[in-house]
This record gives structure tokens, C-alpha cells and sequence, in this order.
């Protein structure tokens, strides 16, 4: 069992516990050099806690900063590539050194890491999948043996067996939408059941029965409404057994492999450079509203994410709405480096149909916004902004 291990309560139990069960474990420790002396501390401790148990060990470092930059994404998204890059790298290495041995990448997600990413997904609006939270094994077989474990069950049993660990102080910074959710959202739901954890894992395991049975149930009578639109049999078996993203196209219809699910629908009509002006605008079907007022406006939440607004000062030109080309290129907001709008999509886990109907708010210079996702760094308001533009989008 290679075990992502950071030092923290939760992957500390993971590595004891799966030794204490008999399996052979073999510890990963990353530093990202994200916190400073903080890292370091972190490294050392991984190192001694090793050390002590007898437990293999493999370190690395990486620039995380550097790569963020370089690739155009956030360091959260940075971070979790580099350390499942390098998972991946080290599990095929130890997988042909021992080829007699089944070798499995383990994370320490628990319960109450589940009940979180339920509220970050039902925030974000997501649908049957995504409301069924983790999996033990997920698709790409990365193992998750604590997922039906609550985090205090395991503070309990570190402190039972006299074990220490190390905390990380940016898990206590609410800037960050999860630790919001955390130590804001989830405490007022206790507040009203104090059992909403165990009812949240609950739902999740419903939604998941839920999306199995449909699509056990469902699969001759997809294909009968896919044959029926003009899809052949062929193009449904290789989008069913193609890669995430695979697509074909039919009668104005478009099928698409997104995750393990299959998805169909029309075919999103590209919308031309469309101006903007003050009040309302039609744009496919779709009403935008447009104003230009002083800013800061009382009570207004910037993280709608059907309403954009723009520092006036950041426009140069006029403003228009179009869908998203091959190329398009932004800065998101939060990130630095450019990014193409498709491996933006990407990382936002959207489906092919939904990057064919994804729409952009472009001035001259170019993106301002990718409607419903994010607007661009150079758009974002500041401390001394003083007027806005504001997009509205009503569906």
C-alpha cells in the first residue's frame, strides 16, 4: 500500500492502521515548499515518524509556485497533479520491482472529508455523480480505506496508541472554500441537527444506490432513444467504450463519455460576437442584463456565478458575447499564467456539451469572463475600484 503521507492525524492513522491490518505499507511524503519552515517541519517529522515505525519512505520536492505559473493554474490544482503525477510514476516503478505483489495507491479522505466535498459540490451545482461524493476506489484506482470513517474516530485512536502528529496551519485559513464549508457552513448545520454528517454520508449512499440502478435499468432504453435520434450502434459502442470526452455527432445531436456516465443532447449552436448594450440582451435563448453602476453596491455577493462584475477600468472597448474558440486563452481569476479556456473546462470536471455551449464576455483585449465559471484576473474588482459593469445572466 503506497500511502500519501503528510504528517497530518489522518494519513498518520491510514499508515498505522493498514499496518496494523498486515499489509505492506511504503510511505510517500511531498513537500510543496508552500508554508516555509512549516513544510520543512513537516518533511522532518514524516522522516522521523518512518524512521521509528520502520516504515520505507520516499520523499520529494517540488516547485510548486513555478509549476502553477508555468502551467496556468491555481496551487491547489498544481499541487494535486504533482502529487498524483508522482504517485502514479512511483507505484509502476514498485509494481515491476515486484511484480508478484498488487500495488495500490492510498489517500487518507475520511467520512468527514466526503460530507465536505458533498456541500462543495452541491455549491457548485453538480449533478447525480457528483452528489454521490467519493469513492473508495475511484476511477483511477487510487484506494480511500478511511472513507466511512469519521476524522474524530481517528483522533481517538492516535491518541489511544500515544501518536502525535502535525497540523497544518492553512487548513484554518477561510479564504479557502472548503475550510469555509468546515469551520462555518457545517457547524451552523450541527446547530440545527447535530447529526448531519451521518446524514449527509447517508444521502450520498442513496444517490449513489440511485445513480446505479438508473443506469443499470436504463441502458436498452438509451440505446433505443440514441438509435432513434441517428446514432448507429457502432458510434454508441466506441463513445461507450471510448476515453472521458469522447463524442459523435448526429442529426443536430451530440453523444458524449463523460466520466462513467453517457450523455446526449442537442448540439449547442455557436453564437457569433454578440454586442453588449445597457438592459437586456438576448443571446441563444438567453437573457443577459447589463448595467453600469458606482461600486462598492451593499449586499451584492461577487461569487454568483451567473453575474459578473467588471472593474470598468479593466475594458477597453466595446463588450461582447460569443461562444469560446479553439484557442481562446485567459488569466482566471486567482491564477496566474494563462490558460485555455478547454483545459480550464477541463479541470472543472465539464462535459463536452458543456464546453460546446460555454460562452465568453470579451472587450478587445479579450476574455472578461467565462460565463458561469470565473472572470478574468485582469477584470476582478479591487479595494479601490469605484465603478463596475454587471452582467446578469437569466437563464
Amino acid at each position: 500500500m503506497l500511502c500519501g503521507l503528510s504528517g497530518g492525524a489522518d494519513s498518520v492513522a491510514m499508515v498505522l492502521i493498514l499496518r496494523r491490518l498486515g499489509f505492506a505499507v511504503h510511505a510517500l511524503h511531498c513537500n510543496f515548499h508552500l508554508r516555509g519552515a512549516e513544510s520543512q517541519r513537516d518533511e522532518d517529522f514524516v522522516r522521523c515518524f518512518c524512521q521509528r515505525h520502520d516504515i520505507p519512505l520516499e520523499v520529494t520536492d517540488f516547485n510548486t509556485e513555478h509549476e502553477a505559473r508555468t502551467h496556468g493554474e491555481s496551487i491547489e490544482m498544481a499541487a494535486r497533479r504533482l502529487r498524483y503525477g508522482w504517485f502514479a510514476e512511483v507505484a509502476q516503478r514498485l509494481g515491476a520491482a515486484y511484480p508478484q505483489r498488487k500495488v495500490h495507491v492510498c489517500v487518507a479522505h475520511h467520512a468527514d472529508d466526503n460530507v465536505e466535498t458533498f456541500l462543495l459540490h452541491l455549491v457548485r451545482g453538480a449533478g447525480l455523480r457528483g452528489l454521490s461524493g467519493m469513492r473508495v476506489v475511484n476511477d483511477e484506482g487510487i484506494v480511500r480505506p478511511l472513507l466511512e470513517t469519521p476524522r474524530q474516530t481517528l483522533l481517538e485512536l492516535l491518541e489511544e496508541w500515544g501518536e502525535t502528529y502535525v497540523t497544518d496551519s492553512s487548513n484554518a485559513d477561510v479564504r479557502y472554500r472548503r475550510n469555509r464549508i468546515r469551520h462555518e457552513l457545517l457547524p451552523l448545520l450541527r446547530s440545527m441537527n447535530p447529526n448531519i454528517s451521518a446524514v449527509l454520508r447517508r444521502t450520498m449512499r442513496h444517490l449513489d444506490d440511485a445513480g446505479r440502478e438508473l443506469a443499470a435499468c436504463g441502458h436498452e432504453d438509451l440505446r433505443s432513444r440514441l438509435l432513434a435520434l441517428g446514432f448507429n450502434a457502432t458510434q454508441i459502442t466506441q463513445v461507450a467504450q471510448g476515453r472521458n470526452g469522447a463524442y459523435t455527432l448526429a442529426n443536430g445531436h451530440i453523444l458524449t463519455r463523460h466520466g462513467d456516465t453517457l450523455r446526449y443532447g442537442l448540439l449547442p449552436q455557436p453564437v457569433p460576437s454578440t454586442s453588449l448594450v445597457p438592459g437586456e440582451n438576448i443571446v441563444r435563448d438567453e437573457v443577459f442584463l447589463f448595467r453600469r453602476c458606482p461600486w462598492p453596491v451593499p449586499g451584492f455577493d461577487l461569487r454568483q456565478p451567473h453575474c459578473a462584475v467588471i472593474d470598468v477600468r479593466a475594458v477597453r472597448g466595446a463588450l461582447s458575447i460569443r461562444s469560446v474558440a479553439t484557442a481562446d486563452r485567459f488569466t482566471p481569476f486567482g491564477m496566474r499564467g494563462t490558460r485555455l479556456v478547454s483545459d480550464y473546462l477541463t479541470d472543472r470536471h465539464r462535459s463536452r456539451i458543456e464546453k460546446f455551449a460555454a460562452l465568453v464576455l470579451t472587450d478587445s483585449e479579450g476574455i472578461l469572463w467565462l460565463v458561469g465559471e470565473t472572470v478574468a484576473a485582469r477584470a476582478a474588482v479591487t479595494p479601490d475600484t469605484a465603478e463596475v459593469f454587471i452582467i446578469s445572466r437569466c437563464p
